[in-house]
């Protein structure tokens, strides 16, 4: 129990809630985003949907696109028979398509348009030149002729009514040969007697088929399919046709010329399993020509098995559709599980036929595909525009409008007039006179109650908006703000600076990885990696820009955070902060391609967002350690934890943004950097000492105190703090009477920022070394100094 109270295990705690917090506070697409489809495989990206295993009776089996990604094409396969529907959008069959994301609905301004729908078994069979003609039997009952329609606008799926022709067989002759219409499917089928002559039928129209004529005279093959149910003996076993013998022997021989490539005979029997045995003898015979002529007997109607008969075995390893869409501008493939379904239905009814979902992953998380997106010099244009728009308006903020909002809040609280008599606020008696000017207070005098030193508000403001004693005795009395110099940076807030500096920072990192075409840590992997082990398409999956992104952010926000902590400006600390930036950036990208292999040898599609955590945090944290390290600034694990919060939340709000959106992804992308760049910068600045409070907390005279050296430079940046034993010193070591201290033995001066010691005369130590006489040393926080038997320490720190 006492374990679970120490602060360590607190701060555990803390990191485990927040990002548990940043995981679940979302929708529930959430984890589908971060690659976690199945929660009990955490590291599970989006599997592809199969129509058999979503119980779908088409499956997508391709899909392609253009170069430009503006138009792509998907090809299809059937797994079940959709019965006489073709799949195109026609008088027959409508078209509807959706897209989704994360199984959320796109808007019809997201969603890709249908531009056409072809069906590729009627292209193959066009390209072959079949044209087939279907000789159709009205002798048999009409359930079995409608039977026998139903096929015909099977048929119609494949083959176009320019190559689709139909004759009718019943009584003693077969009919002309008609171009297959509307009218001829809805009038034709209708049943025409009890008898028909079919072997004379059928060599009327082999004969017809083999002269080559007319409508015949184009195709490179021709099919005869014969729908009928054998029956050529009445039920006294006497042959319908008086000729029936003669006609057999003609249309066994009939073939015995014929080239088998040029034109084939086909069977399907509709008649009933009670007439099999009747019927045995016709289908005998018919069986041996369909297989002369290089055709196929069907003992029942199987569109698939004549289809493949006709065209070949291969037609079924085609798809059987294929349909190309046309992609809205601006639409963005960001790697994420993008849906695209297909539904059929009937124009009459709207009754569903048939559906088909297809899963499009193209591009990357970091290295999306945007469809007739802006040129990059336009997105780089209008990113620096909403840069400066926002520095303009974060300056204006903080050197105008929020010390205005300040200032009048402490002239409401502070400012009064006086009454002329005894005034008091609460319990506390306000002076009669001014302390500075030692006046009197008069009625209607402006006074400034800040702190218990009173003055006249004119004294207040001479006094560059602080009492006398702030700083050694006071630590209330101060607020500065300079009305006549609205300019003034000492107006503005102490985040100002770090804001503007998280801006520009930021605005550089996104510019910088707008405009790196190479991606260095891409030829590192594939040297570690070698595509000879791991294919090219492994290693496309998971080679995306983040660890380049990684680099130049971690590179920005270093340096950035490294300029405003790093109190000396000499060209050596402009090298090491360069330096600070090389090497996060170089230990970011690290991380990022450990993650790039771990994905890979974790079999992952590509790397998720929740694998993406990992080197995120780690190089954020990274970021805060190195920008600070060896200044003013003192890491606390609060700043730490603020510090990582902010870059799981910003990754979190960018995969929730990302889609949902209608931004171009570049825009977005700076959008996300200056958030994670604000939020880290501020966190740091949170911890960081305020510069213009610099002190000297001194030991070994009368007592311990704090001499406070900023009121000296507040007023006057050009200020010399002398130190010495003479009445004129700055600061007076009059208690110092054992040590070796000289009148003015050293100063303290203020160049281009930063605050510097010289000493004058020997016996100055500066960390038990003697510092020569006439030498500068630049003071740091914590840097400690003597002088005789005083020993100095200078500060840096809010009050």
């Amino acid at each position: 129990m006492d374990k679970m109270n120490t602060p360590r295990f607190r701060y555990l705690t803390m990191v485990l809630a927040a990002a548990f917090l940043c995981l679940t506070a979302c929708d529930s697409g959430l984890l589908s985003r971060i690659g976690v489809n199945d929660p009990s495989s955490l590291f599970d990206d989006a599997s592809t949907v199969d129509g058999a295993a979503t119980g779908e009776k088409m499956v997508i089996n391709k899909v392609e696109f253009s170069p430009d990604y503006k138009t792509f094409s998907v090809w299809t396969g059937v797994l079940q028979d959709l019965g006489p529907y073709p799949l195109t959008d026609s008088t027959v069959v409508k078209i509807e398509v959706e897209s989704f994301v994360d199984d959320v609905r796109r808007s019809h301004r997201e969603t890709p348009r249908l531009v056409k729908a072809w069906n590729t078994e009627n292209e193959h069979a066009k390209q072959m030149g079949v044209k087939v003609l279907v000789l159709v039997d009205l002798s048999l009952q009409q359930e079995q002729i409608d039977a026998e329609q139903k096929a015909v606008r099977e048929m119609l799926t494949v083959f176009d009514p320019d190559h689709l022709f139909l004759a009718f067989l019943s009584g003693d002759g077969v009919s002309t040969t008609h171009s297959l219409s509307d009218y001829v499917l809805e009038e034709y089928f209708e049943k025409d007697g009890d008898q028909k002559y079919l072997y004379r039928g059928m060599l009327d129209k082999i004969r017809e088929l083999g002269a080559g004529e007319g409508c015949w005279a184009d195709a490179e093959s021709l099919k005869l399919i014969v729908f009928s149910d054998g029956q050529v003996y009445d039920a006294d076993d006497k042959p319908f046709d008086p000729d029936h013998f003669k006609t057999e022997n003609q249309l066994i021989h009939s073939l015995d010329k014929a080239d088998p490539s040029l034109l084939s005979v086909y069977y399907v029997n509709f008649g009933r399993d009670s007439d099999e045995e009747a019927d045995s003898e016709s289908h005998n015979v018919i069986s041996a020509i369909c297989e002369a002529s290089g055709g196929s007997f069907f003992p029942s109607f199987n569109w698939t098995l004549l289809e493949m008969s006709m065209l070949g075995p291969d037609i079924r390893s085609m798809m059987s559709n294929r349909f190309d869409f046309e992609n809205p501008d601006g639409k963005v493939y960001h790697g994420d599980d993008q849906k695209l379904k297909l539904s059929f239905y009937t124009v009459q009814d709207h009754k569903l036929i048939a559906s088909v979902t297809g899963h499009i992953c193209e591009g990357s998380f970091f290295r999306p595909i945007i469809v007739g997106g802006v040129s990059l010099k336009e997105i780089l244009l209008v990113g620096f525009s909403v840069s400066l728009l926002i520095l303009l308006i974060i300056y204006v903020l903080g050197q105008l409008l929020l010390p205005l909002i300040r200032y009048r809040r402490f002239k409401r609280k502070y400012v009064i007039r006086h009454t002329g008599r005894p005034m008091a606020l609460g319990d506390i008696a306000v002076a009669e006179r001014c302390y500075l000017c030692k006046a009197p207070f008069e009625e209607g005098d402006e006074i400034v109650v800040k702190c218990e030193h009173t003055m006249h508000k004119h004294c207040w403001d001479e006094n560059e908006f602080h009492c006398p004693e702030y700083g050694r005795h006071c630590q209330n009395g101060s607020h500065f703000y300079d009305r006549e110099h609205l300019f003034d940076r000492r107006n503005a807030s102490f985040y100002l600076n770090w804001l503007l500096m998280a801006i520009i920072v930021g605005t550089a990192a996104w510019i910088v990885f707008m405009l790196a075409a190479h991606t260095p840590h891409k030829h590192l992997l594939e040297f570690v990696l070698p595509t000879g082990k791991v294919s090219q398409e492994v290693l496309n999956a998971h080679l995306t820009r983040l660890p380049s992104y990684g680099f130049i952010l971690s590179f920005f926000l270093t340096i950035g955070v490294a300029f405003l902590s790093v109190s000396r400006r000499r060209w050596v600390n402009y090298a090491g902060i360069l330096l600070r930036g090389v090497v996060a950036g170089l230990c970011s990208m690290l991380l990022y391609l450990l993650m790039s292999l771990a994905s890979i040898a974790m079999g992952l599609e590509s790397a998720s967002l929740l694998l993406t955590l990992i080197p995120w945090t780690l190089s954020s944290f990274l970021c805060v350690v190195l920008a600070t390290r060896g200044t003013r600034i003192r890491l606390k694990k609060p700043m730490v934890l603020i510090a990582v919060g902010v870059s799981l939340i910003s990754l979190v709000l960018w995969s929730l943004l990302y889609i949902r959106i209608g931004l171009d992804y570049r825009i977005l992308l700076l959008y996300s950097t200056l958030i994670y760049m604000v939020g880290m910068v501020l966190a740091i600045a949170s911890a960081a000492p305020r510069t213009e409070h610099y002190f000297l907390h001194v030991q070994g005279a009368v007592k311990t105190m704090d001499i406070a050296l900023y009121k000296w430079f507040r007023a006057n940046p050009q200020a010399v703090v002398t130190l010495g034993k003479s009445v004129d010193c700055s600061l007076q070591l009059s208690w110092d009477l054992r040590g070796n201290v000289a009148p003015v033995h050293a100063e303290i001066t203020m160049y281009k920022g930063a605050i510097r010691l010289k000493a004058l005369e020997n016996g100055v130590t500066l960390s038990g070394k003697p510092l020569k006489v006439d030498r500068y040393v630049t003071l740091r926080h914590g840097l400690r100094f003597e002088i005789g038997q005083t020993r100095f320490e200078y500060q840096e720190r809010d009050h």
